[in-house]
């Protein structure tokens, strides 16, 4: 018997899938469109969190451009647009990402997405990624009423995956992540190489990974201190 939780979810962006490259490519396409300078990669890599919404917002400041709800109601679905397009070209799973994706699925273990990114075009990713079989649950930030860090996504993921908070992992990149976790008491754990915003040694995660290939290990661990 592994010592396992019954459902592990996980974040996406950052955490199994390298988007940067993609989003900012988009990005930058719709600055473009507005007569602005585009973005480098490494610039949208840390703007990259809590939603198309505030990407679009911290893209847009760049440029000393301040805006408003009534503008991003045009400018999320042409961000959406060109980015279907495009969501995909460059994107890449980290590495470990399949192989410990297979080993929880044929370990039995449930696992379902929850993200800001909305559920469309995350579905989008992981079926062109060939990943979709992994997961039970995928539940975006236009899933429910409320994104992460708010828990109602989480809530959704694990009511969908048949499973109880205790019983349950969160696994993200992010001070966002830990913060759903633990507003229902989830464990949570966090990878060093994602778009935390913030130091992830001072998230406060139950712990930390530098490969997603050490999270099974970490796993086991976890169980027998706690």
């Amino acid at each position: 018997m592994n010592s396992y939780p019954a459902a592990i979810i996980w974040d996406l962006d950052g955490t199994l899938i390298d988007s940067a490259p993609d989003l900012a490519d988009a990005l930058s396409t719709l600055l473009r469109e507005h007569g602005y300078p585009g973005l480098e990669e490494d610039q949208v890599r840390n703007m990259i969190g809590n939603g198309v919404e505030k990407l679009i917002e911290r893209g847009f400041a760049t440029a000393g451009v301040i805006v408003t709800q009534q503008q991003l109601q045009y400018l999320v679905p042409r961000f959406l647009l060109i980015y279907a397009a495009c969501a995909t070209n460059k994107t890449r799973m980290y590495e470990g990402a399949r192989s410990v994706l297979q080993h929880f699925s044929d370990a039995g273990v449930r696992q379902g997405i929850c993200t800001n990114k909305p559920e469309d075009i995350s579905k989008q990713i992981l079926s062109d990624l060939s990943v979709t079989r992994h997961f039970a649950a995928v539940i975006g930030g236009d899933s429910t009423a409320e994104k992460k860090p708010d828990p109602l996504p989480l809530r959704a993921c694990l009511d969908a995956l048949d499973a109880v908070p205790r019983a349950g992992m969160m696994i993200g990149d992010s001070g966002t992540d830990v913060a759903t976790a633990r507003a229902i008491n989830m464990p949570v754990g966090i990878v060093s190489f994602g778009y935390a915003r913030n130091a992830v040694t001072t998230l406060g995660a139950d712990f930390l990974i530098d490969k997603l290939s050490s999270l099974p290990a970490a796993l086991g661990e976890l169980r027998k201190t706690g």
